[in-house]
This record gives C-alpha cells, sequence and structure tokens, in this order.
C-alpha cells in the first residue's frame, strides 16, 4: 500500500571533515539515517551528499568531487543541569554558587574575549555561554531563596506549635 522507498526517516547529524580532489577542506555536517554510517552513505546511489556547514548554509557537494571524508568527534553534548553549569554542589552556600558564577563569566565575557581582538564568531559563542551561566545562575538562587523561604516557614510553623503546647491550646 505505502512505498517505503520514500518514507521520510529520522536523521541526525554527524560532524564530519571532507577534503576534495582541488584540496580544499571543509568541516560540516552530513545527516544520516538511523544506524546508517558514512561510508554508506558516501556509497549510496545519489550523486551528491547534502552537507550543512557550521554556519548552518546547507549545500550539496559531488561525491565526484570528494577525495576524503572521515567522521570527526562528536561536539559534547549540552550540560542543562544549573548546579554542573556553574560547577557547585546542590546545597552549595549563596556565596559559594556567587563566586563560581562569577569565576566562570569572567573566564569567558564577551567583552574580555573583543579586547583580545578575537574573531566575531568567537565573542559570538562566549555571549551564548555568558547568557547560559547567567541563567543557570539566576535559576540556582532562585532555589536558593526557595529553599530558605520553605525553611522559614517550617520554623514559623514549628514556633507556632510549640506555643500552642506551651500553652496547652487544643489543636
Amino acid at each position: 500500500m505505502f512505498d517505503r522507498s520514500h518514507m521520510q526517516q529520522a536523521k541526525q547529524k554527524t560532524m564530519v571533515e571532507i577534503e576534495t580532489v582541488a584540496g580544499k577542506i571543509m568541516i560540516g555536517e552530513i545527516f544520516l539515517a538511523q544506524g546508517q554510517r558514512l561510508a554508506d552513505a558516501l556509497n549510496d546511489t545519489r550523486g551528491f551528499l547534502p552537507v550543512e556547514s557550521v554556519d548552518g548554509v546547507v549545500f550539496n557537494i559531488a561525491k565526484s568531487t570528494i577525495a576524503m571524508a572521515r567522521a570527526v568527534a562528536e561536539p559534547p553534548k549540552a550540560v542543562t543541569d544549573p548546579y554542573a553549569i556553574l560547577r557547585v554542589q546542590r546545597g552549595a552556600s549563596f556565596q559559594e554558587v556567587r563566586e563560581a558564577w562569577m569565576k566562570r563569566v569572567k573566564a569567558c565575557h564577551p567583552d574580555r574575549l573583543e579586547s583580545l581582538d578575537l574573531e566575531e564568531e568567537i565573542i559570538y559563542e562566549a555571549r551564548r555561554v555568558t547568557q547560559r551561566l547567567n541563567n543557570a545562575y539566576d535559576t540556582v538562587v532562585q532555589d536558593l531563596k526557595d529553599a530558605a523561604a520553605e525553611k522559614l516557614r517550617a520554623e514559623k510553623q514549628e514556633a507556632r506549635e510549640a506555643q500552642k503546647s506551651q500553652f496547652g491550646e487544643a489543636s
């Protein structure tokens, strides 16, 4: 009933380095079906290989112009835990969190890197990292505030209960 050969399969991106017969080296990502290898993509019936460049442009390269292609190490998975981003333990004090945040932001702040006259793409990444650090800091500080508020509520409740029992009030 359905022709499976034309059904779209879920694709995953794989970072590759491609050298053309002209000696040009390109780094980008290719799209592989689940379980497909780079060699499978290079040897299938298509005459072209779609590649996404590091700046997000997708282009086709003729397979006949590829002299060498190899998969390069996958980029590390993004850390999403705000405590791990700041490199502090859960339960760290506000002072410890603030010091860790300041140390990490100082190391990669875009203004600092701009003064070193680095490329715009590096400055852009530094802005992204700084945003992640700031968001993580805000999340951890809010957790600390929530924990302090909860502790205060619990202490007030205990004090009320102790006062009731001291004066023999009925519940």
